[in-house]
């Protein structure tokens, strides 16, 4: 359930080298519903020469061409998408919605969805929320924001942990 959030943290911190990893990260977020993210991630690998150049080029050429169609269907969809997300009686889905809005570069409105569903709440794992939340604040360039949502992230399930290790990386961002 954390693994795209140990990958998160790998790619922020630099520490992420291998092209599995990448292909990982990026496989991980689309079928999160993340495809914004995914192409984040498909478009940092191919900038350093991670994808496309070794005999899985075609391999890597497809993940490509899928990120680049599940964000196409994401972005026809967004506003029926967006009325459902408000409707739904829990924030899940404008958690997602906000989070997928900040790695298309409208932080301002991610972050707003993304506190809209956190407060709305229902959740079955807020507190995954909150440290979405604090990653979101962190990749739109808030690391005292960040820094402050990473320190009420709670639970005994790996999510705090993983938290304290954020505000580690965001301490070094600010």
């Amino acid at each position: 359930r954390l693994v795209l959030d140990a990958y998160r943290l790998s790619l922020a911190t630099g520490s992420m080298s291998a092209a599995s990893d990448y292909m990982e990260m990026a496989q991980l977020a689309l079928q999160a519903g993340l495809p914004a993210e995914a192409k984040q991630v498909v478009d940092k690998a191919f900038a350093a020469n991670l994808l496309c150049t070794c005999n899985e080029a075609e391999r890597h050429k497809r993940l490509r061409d899928l990120v680049a169609k599940k964000m196409a269907e994401e972005k026809a969809a967004r506003p029926e998408a967006d009325k459902q997300a408000a409707a739904d009686k829990d924030g899940t889905a404008l958690v997602n919605a906000g989070f997928n809005l900040v790695f298309e570069g409208q932080a301002a409105k991610g972050l707003a969805m993304m506190q809209q569903g956190i407060a709305k709440g229902g959740m079955k794992r807020p507190e995954d929320a909150k440290l979405r939340l604090a990653i979101a604040q962190l990749n739109a360039g808030d690391a005292a924001k960040a820094q402050a949502t990473l320190k009420t992230v709670g639970g005994a399930d790996g999510t705090a942990d993983l938290a304290r290790l954020w505000a580690l990386h965001a301490r070094r961002k600010s």
